[in-house]
């Protein structure tokens, strides 16, 4: 019974702690492109309020806390030997630990991420809005991404 218990405590933590998963029906998910970073920071005001997969390797260290519920941090990409692209995003705030486990180290794995390119006219900040790393789609073509 303690254990039962302890398993149901855990998965409630779990999700709470990394946020809701978002639902995306089939026909935004089908509009979906995966890019490079290095090659999407070249051209983002094309992919504006977009949802998008990027390929990076690993997150900034630094994480501000510049609105409320909001996070800014950075995404890298392993360009060529050293040399790197990078780019700026926002992390909801019950998102912000799942953001974390994203290695800091430039040496990481190559992973993707699922965002929308979006940009604060008061700020003149273009950034990439980040929902997760880990998509699920159903057999109708309906995506779940989480983190």
């Amino acid at each position: 019974m303690k254990r039962i218990l302890l398993l149901l405590v855990t998965v409630l933590i779990a999700a709470n702690i990394f946020g809701k998963p978002v639902r995306y029906d089939a026909k935004v998910w089908r509009a979906v492109q995966t890019h490079d970073l290095a090659a999407l920071t070249k051209n983002l005001d094309a992919h504006m309020r977009e949802l998008v997969a990027v390929k990076c390797n690993f997150r900034g260290k630094d994480i501000h806390h510049t609105k409320p519920n909001w996070y800014e941090s950075s995404i890298w990409q392993n360009t060529e030997p050293g040399k790197f692209a990078h780019m700026s995003v926002m992390v909801a705030k019950p998102d912000l630990a799942a953001f974390k486990m994203i290695p800091t180290d430039s040496s990481g794995a190559e992973i993707t991420l699922y965002g929308r390119v979006e940009h604060d006219v008061p700020s003149h900040f273009t950034f990439l809005r980040l929902v997760g790393r880990t998509a699920t789609v159903d057999p109708a073509g309906n995506a779940t991404v989480s983190w």
